[in-house]
């Protein structure tokens, strides 16, 4: 019986510390993609007033397309 015991408390031990890795990795992961989401849409009016100085498009179409991707 005490042999059945020891095995359960290493089993549990080890799901509690696979549990804490998978949560913090999860939080982690959530984190990173909320900040790279925001970086993105900061550049997009950077990228856009690039173009229309380099008179790829004019005034009306940055505005339309910043307007589009920024929703």
């Amino acid at each position: 019986m005490e042999h059945s015991g020891f095995s359960f408390f290493y089993f549990g031990s080890l799901f509690c510390l696979t549990l804490f890795c998978f949560v913090t990795l999860r939080i982690y992961m959530i984190r990173h993609n909320n900040n790279d989401r925001s970086r993105e849409d900061c550049d997009i009016p950077l990228i856009l007033k690039s173009r229309m100085a380099k008179g790829e498009i004019d005034e009306d179409e940055y505005h339309r397309l910043k307007d589009l991707l920024t929703k």
